[in-house]
This record gives C-alpha cells, structure tokens and sequence, in this order.
C-alpha cells in the first residue's frame, strides 16, 4: 500500500459495506440507504435523477440484501486494486444495474 497510487477503490465495495455495517445493524434503514447512495448525490450534483418517479430516467441499481460474498480485490472490474477490505465477507450484492433502461450489469449468480 505504501508505494499503491493515492486512494482506494470505493464503487465496488460500497453496496456490501453499507448493507453489512449500517443496514444490519439497523443504523440506517434500507429506504436511507438508497436515499443517500442515489437521492441525495444526484441533488449535489444538481442532476433530475436519484427516484422512480413517472418519466424520469430508469437508472437502478438492483441488490439482493441476503446474499453474502467476500470482497476481492482481484477480480474488481476497476483498474485500480487498492482496498483494505480485501477478502473481508460482507451482505448484500448488485444483481443489476439499469441505466436508461438497458442493463448494463448482471450479476452471473
């Protein structure tokens, strides 16, 4: 880590670490989750996107809160590696993610 380029992979690992340390253990409910992980960046970044409302956008992410994994670095799609949850189990998986109503990620389950 001491000679790996500045930062660490966020994107990949978000979803799992916010399921498993704020989900779970009921610090925030699943609706605030998505709230603060869609909702509210869009709002900063002034963009008309982060709800399911009629004739905006279909932008989704779809998890299955259940499903457990463990994180590796390895195989992350970013170019980047740099993680300090490498190998670290975690809950709650994307199974999909939608943009302009096209999938362009599916879990192979």
């Amino acid at each position: 880590m001491e000679k790996a380029p500045f930062g660490i992979v966020g994107l990949e690992t978000c979803v799992g670490l916010v399921v498993s340390e704020l989900v779970e253990p009921e610090i925030i409910t699943p609706m605030q989750m998505a709230e603060k992980m869609s909702y509210n960046p869009a709002k900063v970044l002034g963009l008309d996107k982060g709800t399911l409302a009629v004739g905006k956008v279909a932008d989704v992410t779809i998890i299955d809160p259940e499903a457990e994994y463990t994180v590796e670095a390895k195989d992350f799609a970013s170019k980047g590696k740099n993680t300090p949850f490498d190998k670290r189990r975690v809950k709650g998986k994307v199974r999909y993610t939608i943009c302009g109503g096209e999938i362009v990620y599916e879990d192979m389950i």
